[in-house]
């Protein structure tokens, strides 16, 4: 007699189908997913370290040209102005001794209409005097205390950069920033080597801005490329306002100790930006052996590595796309499964309940699982056959013996 069925088991809560150690859906979603998502992670952030390497190595390499020209052209315009100069002063208005000023005059006045540049060039005698000057400015005063005139009595003197108020005022300006200009002088000799005078220039340094949009324009700003250009001694001769700063940072400290006049480097700075640099120094022109002046070309690696932080988000959301999409074909691949698990498990509890009618799952393909059907089905079949052929023998032995009570009542012969 078959044995009764059990009854069947309470229905687990729903919220037990989303922990993994009760759920093969949930098992293998956080395996499969969370695999995923490693995965994405690791690969945005080494196609970020790589895209980062790469743009360094470009973007370095392009603002060390990018200073290299704005120190090179720096450099050929004032080798230019200096010529003109030396040229001027081999002319015979102004080598003669007997030349009149208002002869130096006409020829400083062709020199200064010829460049837009000059805001004042002038003839000083042997004790400082200017005897002939463009527009007649300071004819007559004293310039015997200045540092070109005192530079220039032996060999051509090229002063720095300075504010100038009383030429400033006498002077139209030119552009927005504050006026300041760059001395020029050079000496005067006669043909037989006498010390005649000081031909002296100022030159508008405004000239420098025109240099510096020649090589990165204005609409740089945008992607806050920024130009500084520095003294010698650190000392800021211009610059862009292009990066960001209300005012330009130090020179780059490691150049201090950076071998070459030119490279590039990630540059801390003392307000706490990281800036991507290129610099060169500048090398004169010629027989110009130039100032020393160092040109910076910075931008904050914000910018700079702003692709690098696109590719890492595209990367990642297209990642997390992915895991959402994997999880889902994981959880509804894994349900299957699991049903089908289920099947087996609740047709193995009848037949062990004792129900003949139930089979098992019939197997629908060639894997393992249809594989473990098939095997279980014919060892049931194996049980059943057995069971049976058991049955049947008790059975036939059973109907050989005669009962105990029949023999009991048999009469005696």
């Amino acid at each position: 007699m078959p044995t009764p069925s059990a009854p069947p088991p309470e229905s687990a809560p729903w919220w037990q189908g989303l922990d993994p150690r009760a759920s093969l859906p949930a098992r293998a979603t956080l395996l499969f997913g969370g695999a995923t998502l490693v995965l994405v992670l690791v690969v945005a952030n080494l196609a970020g370290a790589l895209l980062r390497g790469q743009i360094e190595r470009q973007l370095g390499a392009a603002f060390e040209t990018h200073a290299s020209q704005v120190a090179d052209k720096i450099d050929r315009a004032l080798y230019e102005r200096y010529r003109a100069l030396q040229f001027a002063a081999t002319l015979p208005a102004m080598r003669l001794p007997t030349a009149t000023a208002a002869e130096r005059h006409v020829l400083l006045e062709a020199l200064h209409d010829a460049s837009p540049d000059y805001a004042w060039i002038g003839f000083a005698d042997p004790t400082g005097t200017v005897v002939a000057a463009s527009q007649h400015l300071f004819e007559g005063q004293k310039f015997n205390e200045t540092t070109w005139f005192r530079g220039a009595r032996r060999q051509p003197h090229m002063g720095s950069v300075r504010a100038f108020p009383e030429l400033a005022a006498a002077v139209p300006a030119v552009g927005a920033d504050a006026p300041r200009f760059l001395d020029l002088a050079v000496p005067v000799n006669a043909a037989d080597g006498k010390f005649l005078g000081i031909l002296g220039a100022h030159l508008r340094w405004s000239w420098a801005r025109d240099v510096q949009l020649s090589v990165i324009p204005e609409s740089a700003r945008r992607e806050h490329l920024g130009v500084t250009l520095y003294t010698a001694n650190g000392e800021v001769l211009l610059d862009s306002g292009a990066s960001g700063w209300s005012e330009p940072p130090e020179p780059p400290a490691a150049l201090t100790t950076r071998a070459g006049s030119r490279g590039s480097l990630l540059e801390n700075t003392t307000g706490g930006t990281v800036y991507l640099s290129g610099y060169a120094r500048s090398r004169g022109f010629r027989e110009y052996r130039g100032l020393g002046w160092l040109a910076v070309v910075r931008q904050p690696i914000a910018d700079a590595f702003a692709p690098v932080q696109r590719l890492q988000r595209t990367i990642i959301i297209s990642g997390l796309v992915l895991v959402a999409l994997l999880s889902v074909v994981t959880w509804l691949a894994a349900m299957r499964l699991e049903r089908r698990f289920h099947s087996v498990a609740l047709a193995a509890d009848r037949i062990g309940s004792g129900d003949v009618l139930t089979l098992m799952p019939l197997a629908r393909g060639r894997d393992a699982f249809s594989q473990m059907c098939v095997a279980l089905a014919e060892l049931v079949t194996v049980f059943r056959t057995r069971q049976d052929t058991l049955e049947a023998e008790n059975a036939r032995l059973a109907a050989r013996q005669p009962s105990t009570e029949n023999r009991a009542i048999l009469p005696p012969r």
